[in-house]
């Protein structure tokens, strides 16, 4: 509902660091060049519509009864012309709202505060003016207990210090004899009285402005193009200015970032994977047109699947990106066994009829239920409240569907042609016999077979195995900073840890709607209070109730007429300059008692600020404003007087004429705000109001933090959404999804094999290296130094459909040979499963090259996860199977 009713919900941060006054300029030349980007990558397209459009129009001309028709294709042409050269880009924010604030400034102080401050406004003169201010100190911060209690008089108290180091710099100048401009006065008043214009850093190092798009999250072609053409913005307005540095962060940056990257990395993943399962099979199989064969039929069934997937879904998203990664090693498995198995039996001597019957004998039936199992674990994600779970689940599901029936519809016939074609040329060149020859694995049919023979030591030795690596499990820790999961070195990214560090918040805000600016101005309050808060914003800030405006107006009157009778003095009298000396020192004693103050209640922001004007403390030689001008004050006293003089004849009248400006006191209201306050914090309609709400740290670090602002968030308003509460809910979403996903799948997968083997037995025997191969994926991630992610933590239901089949094709066989054979299904059958698992750990192992590392972790998960189970079927089933075999 924001996304779509406010304009300013989602943003193109542009932060920009360097020297003060540089990345000041950067900024006033950045922005209108940003303001005014368009995109023309559509004008061609849109050109030939309106063309086509004009000639129907045209050829309708003024034909009676068609005038509906003509309404809608002029409507249509209007739209169409509105779309040529779209602009980008409607507002860009880095400054205050500077003229407002001049009209309209001390009715935005709060009422104590002005009570406490008013004094700075009645005299123009410099001497009054640092009297007052050193009472305004006093009666502001150094006289009161909790003057910065929160972190909303912190932010105050650095922007009061702020001014107050612009008129000592001012004053350390004119002093030094420097000729002061008039737009330099003009900017020491405008610091005092109206605070840093500039979206600044605390340190003065980095401004933030923040584009507006006319786009959102949603519109992910504008999102990839749109961020790249105010980047190339950004990159040719820094040529002019090679002493900054700037860059883009934000919602929209990210998820470009995110779309981009993860597209690329599925692309050569991609391509890795294809080119290392071939070359497997090649020299596995010793032949390079099986091999061909069953990568020809791996891409007729992922093209099927593509065609399901448009059908289903719709569209691919992040997480369904990887199908075409998954099915290629997975879906590559029912080829192998089905080409492993053939190719055996015509090795052996049959004839191609009996051969094909021979391998849907043996393997058919495990093909089937191996496909079947992994699919619907696949499908069980459907239950998941997550869409990008559920439709992953839905798309590989019946991927793994169409693969499957293309396997067992095409596969056969490229085996058959190609024998046939291999009979032809035996028969002409006189061979009538095909040659035997056994091309079975034996080394695993040998250590199948000892493994089983000696069941009382193997048994023993897998359960221990399966107990450590369990102890192991229970030690995983979960990496819960999703940025961990995007590519390294991202500037969106790196620029979020910037800003927080710059600016104490995080850019990863709380959303908060309200009905009218009176409940926004109540729930602004709440959360200012809260420590889990670095600021808010919301139409309060500049629109008071009319009880705040009806306490404050006196104030305001009084300011007046006493600013209305001072007269400025055009010379600066000897007491004028003791005077000025005295509040100086006065000064620097009240700037040293703060520091103090700050410095023991942790206020570190006000604490640097007041270092900045009189040094450090516990380092002697650092800088002192104060100081230094209190000397240069004793070493030009002769010139001061003229000095100081022409100062005032310059400052005094614009101060003065500032103060009363800001003393409007018609009361305020929503039609009094400018447009751009009224579009940055209410929708179109002016009847739903936004709260942003700016969290104190990192909500990606912090876990605990996340945690503790989500609830602050929420505890406040019901109505509050944004990055932070959306991502908890995520990781509790998930979490629950994943838990009842796998526990869904282990009920389908046993119910399934109960149906499949017709023996309750040999379903705990297909399912038994299972259990024990997903507990030592858990175990082996751990002892690897691999953490659970929100990524990878859907290896756990995946691995349950993909390790399955390996002891469902070793028990389908076991029972096909009459159950007593482990050496022929273990040197057979085993060397399916050895190439399957091979295969599907290169084809998921492919993604540990992918850019975006939450690919990375999950493929790295689910490549040990095919490698334990492969490792648990063979030792556990072997000692299994053998114990069962002695028994019998």
């Amino acid at each position: 509902k924001i996304i779509e009713e406010f304009v300013s919900a989602t943003s193109i941060v542009v932060l920009a660091q360097g020297e003060e006054q540089r990345i000041k300029e950067f900024a006033d030349v950045v922005a209108p060049r940003i303001l005014a980007a368009t995109d023309t990558s559509k004008n061609a397209e849109l050109y030939e519509k309106i063309e086509k459009l004009t000639e129907r129009l045209q050829n309708l001309g003024e034909r009676p009864g068609k005038s509906d028709e003509i309404k809608n294709l002029q409507d249509q042409i209007a739209d169409l012309k509105g779309r040529v050269n779209r602009r980008l880009i409607q507002r860009v924010d880095y400054k205050t709202e500077v003229d407002f604030l001049r009209n309209h400034g001390l009715m935005l102080i709060k009422e104590k505060d002005l009570r406490n401050i008013k004094d700075i406004f009645t005299d123009p003169n410099l001497s009054g003016l640092l009297f007052n201010i050193n009472n305004a100190f006093e009666k502001e911060y150094v006289g009161e207990s909790e003057s910065i209690s929160t972190r909303e008089k912190e932010d105050q108290a650095v922007q009061f210090l702020d001014g107050v180091q612009e008129f000592v710099l001012l004053l350390q100048r004119t002093a030094d004899g420097e000729n002061i401009s008039e737009a330099e006065v003009q900017n020491t008043i405008d610091r005092l009285l109206l605070g840093e214009p500039y979206f600044m850093s605390y340190d003065k190092k980095a401004v933030i402005l923040n584009a507006i798009p006319n786009f959102t999250v949603l519109d992910i072609d504008l999102m990839v193009r749109g961020t790249d053409i105010v980047q190339g913005i950004v990159d040719e307005t820094l040529q002019e200015f090679p002493d900054v540095s700037a860059g883009l962060t934000g919602m929209i940056p990210l998820g470009r970032d995110e779309m981009v990257y993860s597209e690329q990395s599925l692309g050569y993943t991609t391509l890795i994977a294809v080119i290392a399962i071939f070359l497997l099979l090649v020299f596995s199989l010793r032949m390079w047109i099986a091999p061909i064969f069953a990568m020809t039929n791996l891409l007729i069934g992922i093209l099927w699947a593509i065609g399901l997937t448009v059908i289903l879904v719709g569209q691919l998203n992040i997480m369904t990106q990887m199908m075409a990664v998954i099915l290629i090693g997975l879906g590559i498995d029912f080829s192998i066994h089905m080409i492993s198995g053939f190719t055996e039996r015509r090795a052996a001597g049959d004839k191609i009829n009996d051969a094909l019957e021979h391998t849907f004998a043996t393997s058919g039936k495990g093909i089937v239920t191996g496909a079947l199992t992994t699919a619907l674990a696949f499908l069980s994600l459907i239950i998941a409240n997550s869409r990008g779970m559920r439709e992953m689940g839905i798309v590989t599901g019946t991927g793994l569907l169409a693969v499957l029936i293309a396997t067992f519809l095409i596969l056969p016939i490229f085996l058959v042609l190609r024998e046939k074609r291999v009979d032809k040329k035996r028969a002409k060149s006189g061979i009538d016999e095909i040659v035997r020859k056994d091309i079975s694995f034996k080394f695993l049919g040998q250590i199948g077979s000892t493994l089983g023979k000696r069941f009382y030591f193997t048994i023993p030795i897998a359960l221990l195995l399966t107990l450590f690596m369990l102890w192991r499990a229970k030690h995983i820790t979960f990496d819960q900073n999703y940025l961990n999961m995007e590519p390294k070195g991202l500037t969106s990214i790196a620029l979020q840890d910037t800003i927080l560090d710059k600016f104490d918040l995080g850019m990863d805000y709380a959303l908060v709607l309200t009905d009218s600016p009176a409940e926004s101005r109540v729930y602004a309050k709440k959360y200012r209070e809260i420590g889990s808060v670095a600021m808010t914003e919301d139409i309060s800030v500049y629109l008071p109730s009319e009880t705040e405006q009806k306490r404050r107006r006196p104030h305001i009157l009084e300011v007046r007429n006493k600013m209305t009778g001072a007269n400025t003095r055009k010379y600066v009298s000897r007491p004028d300059l003791s005077r000025i000396f005295e509040q100086i020192q006065r000064l620097e004693m009240n700037v040293m008692e703060m520091q103090d103050l700050t410095y023991l209640g942790g206020q570190d922001k006000v604490d640097a600020k007041c270092k900045g004007i009189i040094g450090d403390p516990l380092e002697p030689q650092s800088a002192n404003m104060i100081r230094d001008l209190l000397k240069t004050l004793q070493q030009n006293q002769k010139t001061l007087a003229v000095n100081f003089g022409a100062l005032q004849t310059e400052f005094g009248p614009r101060y003065k004429d500032m103060v009363l400006q800001m003393c409007a006191t018609d009361p305020l209201t929503i039609d009094d705000l400018p447009v751009s306050i009224l579009d940055r914090y209410s929708n179109v309609d002016r009847d739903q109001f936004l709260i942003t709400v700016y969290p104190a740290g990192s909500i990606w670090a912090d876990m605990q933090f996340l945690g503790n602002f989500a609830d602050d968030v929420e505890e406040i308003s019901e109505r509050a959404t944004g990055m932070p509460p959306i991502f908890r809910a995520l990781i509790e979403i998930i979490g629950r999804d994943g838990r009842n996903a796998l526990l869904l799948t282990i009920i389908v997968v046993f119910i399934l094999l109960c149906f499949d083997f017709r023996n309750i037995k040999y379903a705990f025997f297909a399912i038994i290296p299972l259990l024990a191969g997903a507990i030592w994926m858990v175990g082996l991630m751990q002892l690897t130094g691999m953490q659970f992610t929100v990524i990878n933590i859907m290896g756990l239901p995946m691995i349950i459909g993909i390790g399955i089949d390996d002891g469902v094709h070793i028990v389908h066989r076991w029972v096909y040979e009459e159950k007593g054979k482990i050496f022929t299904v273990f040197a057979s059958t085993g060397k399916a499963i050895l190439l399957t698992s091979l295969t599907t750990m290169l084809g998921f192992g492919s993604l540990l090259f992918s850019i975006w590392r939450g690919f990375a972790s999950l493929g790295a998960a689910l490549f040990l996860g095919v490698g334990a189970c492969f490792l648990t079927t063979v030792l556990l089933l072997s000692g299994i199977l053998g114990a069962t075999a002695r028994k019998g």
